[in-house]
């Protein structure tokens, strides 16, 4: 009996690829490879087995989810570093963004956060995107102010609790199918 991958894992947590070179990947880990006709495809990274009658355009490998902002992100300049692909399991889909893809980060700080959007969200300027508790216990909305596709939300660790959620324009983001392999 073969079990698929989305069988092996009960969690529904949203998951990143980050595009990478095939020879920064370690064998076993999951990728997600995109053929040279554009169609998406989700395995576990075997050299000789994924290359074997496919054309390869690029790779993006599996990533730890909360702190891959690190790799794809450039804080100073709102910037994507490295084009991605996030799996947003409320939706079921798999989001595309594209290095060089300009963004808006949001920075949530706060004793208690509870963020009221996911990844694949659409958000205004002034939507309510979550709440959050003071050091005084005050329990206070926090707001967008920008305005796309939320793309990923990262987890900075800290005492208190910090995200960084990354907003793209609707033109920089793209809806793809992945199919396994």
């Amino acid at each position: 009996m073969v079990l698929r991958m989305s069988e092996t894992n009960p969690y529904n947590y949203p998951q990143i690829y980050v595009e990478e070179d095939k020879d920064k990947i370690d064998p076993g880990s999951k990728v997600i490879f995109e053929k040279n006709d554009g169609a998406f495809c989700l395995a576990k990274y075997d050299r000789e087995e994924v290359f074997k009658g496919n054309v390869v355009k690029r790779l993006f490998a599996s990533k730890p989810y909360e702190t891959a902002y690190e790799e794809i992100v450039d804080l100073e300049k709102a910037g994507i570093t490295k084009s991605f692909i996030v799996y947003a399991p409320k939706r079921k889909t798999y989001i595309l963004v594209e290095k060089g893809s300009n963004v808006q980060l949001l920075d949530i700080v706060g004793l208690k956060i509870f963020l009221a959007i996911e990844e694949g969200d659409r958000v205004k300027e002034g939507d309510i995107i979550g709440y959050q508790v003071t050091g005084k216990f005050e329990v206070r909305n926090i707001i967008s102010n920008g305005e796309g596709v939320v793309a990923y939300i990262g987890t900075v660790f800290e005492e208190i609790q910090h995200y960084i959620v990354v907003l793209v324009g609707e033109e920089n983001v793209r809806e793809i199918n992945v199919t396994e392999c």
